[in-house]
């Protein structure tokens, strides 16, 4: 066991070229829809088919998902950069996002983007606290391929401020 803290700014670096499908979120409470960018999305099963998305804690969408029985995943294409820092910029707290890109509902009214790359609808079968994020563990019942590949992938210049927020 090291006894030493590593160098942040190194883990930080190492940790940016990990590859990461950009993804928005959605989740539904009580009719409030709500939505965020997650690059921390991953496969955890293959039978069955799960997946988990890191959600961090100061996210309005976190609260949404507290008591929600399930949320989507739709997966962005290349030439959606824009809807990305949408969700990923922005709070359901200050703005309507749902209201700002064409979407559908899932299931009990989940949203989901109407153009994406492929979506799923997830039952949420468990989660846990890992620091400052929730891991939600999420079971697919619903899939499908929209506009297929490429995926985006996380890179970080495409999410550093600028003139378009």
């Amino acid at each position: 066991m090291p006894s030493h803290q590593p160098d942040a700014q190194a883990v930080d670096q190492v940790l940016h070229l990990f590859p990461q499908p950009v993804a928005v979120i959605g989740a539904v409470r009580e009719g409030e829809l709500g939505g965020l960018t997650a690059a921390w999305v991953t496969r955890v099963s293959v039978n069955p088919a799960l997946i988990m998305v890191a959600v961090g804690h100061e996210r309005h969408t976190w609260h949404l998902l507290e008591t929600a029985a399930c949320f989507s995943v739709s997966l962005l294409g290349e030439d959606q950069i824009p809807v990305g820092r949408l969700f990923g910029r922005h709070s359901r707290r200050d703005r309507d996002k749902w209201a700002e890109v064409d979407h559908i509902l899932l299931g009990d009214g989940v949203p989901a983007l109407a153009k994406c790359c492929a979506r799923l609808l997830c039952e949420i079968e468990g989660r846990f606290t890992a620091g400052d994020h929730d891991c939600i563990v999420g079971r697919v019942s619903m899939a499908e391929v929209v506009d297929g590949p490429p995926a985006l992938l996380m890179r970080g210049v495409d999410w550093i401020p600028g003139d378009d927020d």
